[in-house]
């Protein structure tokens, strides 16, 4: 806005520019109406969106357990093979969908497998390499009742060799044969005809070779892995 001049052209200094206009209108907020409406929108939209994750968290969950599977059974291999020295693996498998499963894995001077139900550290059958807890427990992967990994046979124990990393027998390091299959599905109450929406299988054979592969008999497959 232009100030005023007094009659000689000289700036009024007495003129005070008018206040910045300030709109005077109705301002308010929520009513509680209207933000317990707004709640309950998000609330509905949260809830039926819930199902469609649910599948994609089941089966981040079994590809993560399958591939740490994978993992501990090469570290053992590869601790051996460091240490010239025996590396022992051992697995418990109650079935009938218990949670109470476990691997494990040891050094010697062990002659027999180390016990991976066994929780005290300083108990001599406790599962650890130098002290280090080398256990894999249902709690490690996710906090329900369901059984999520098993095994066949339900329980079994090997040495990966020092030298050429095979498997070999614990006590007189002889090789053995065998061809272990570790299962990892997701919730068996997804389903109404008792399958498992997603499986996969980790099988290992006498050489030490590990692989992932996926079972074809569920709901749902999941790719990037071959079909066992």
């Amino acid at each position: 806005m232009q100030g005023s001049v007094d009659v000689f052209g000289k700036p009024n200094r007495k003129f005070k520019f008018p206040e910045n206009p300030v709109s005077h209108g109705f301002e308010r907020g929520f009513t509680l109406i209207e933000l317990m409406t707004v709640m309950g929108v998000v609330a509905i939209t949260i809830t039926l969106a819930l199902p469609s994750f649910r599948p994609v968290a089941e089966k981040r969950q079994v590809v993560s357990a399958a591939e740490e599977v994978i993992s501990f059974m090469a570290t053992a291999q590869g601790e051996a093979i460091k240490r010239n020295d025996k590396v022992s693996v051992s697995w418990f498998s109650p079935g009938g969908h218990d949670d109470d499963w476990c691997i494990g894995a040891s050094l010697p001077p062990k002659t027999a497998p180390c016990d991976c139900m066994e929780t005290v550290t300083t108990e001599a059958d406790f599962c650890s390499i130098d002290s280090v807890p080398y256990r894999l427990v249902q709690s490690d992967f996710v906090d329900m009742s369901y059984e999520f990994i098993h095994m066949r046979p339900a329980a079994s124990s090997f040495a990966f060799d020092p030298v050429s990393g095979i498997v070999v027998d614990i006590a007189d390091a002889e090789s053995v044969d065998g061809d272990w299959l570790f299962y990892v599905h997701s919730d068996m109450t997804n389903s109404g005809n008792n399958l498992a929406l997603f499986e996969l299988q980790v099988s290992m054979n006498a050489t030490g070779y590990a692989k992932i592969c996926a079972d074809d008999d569920r709901q749902s497959i999941i790719g990037g892995y071959p079909i066992c």
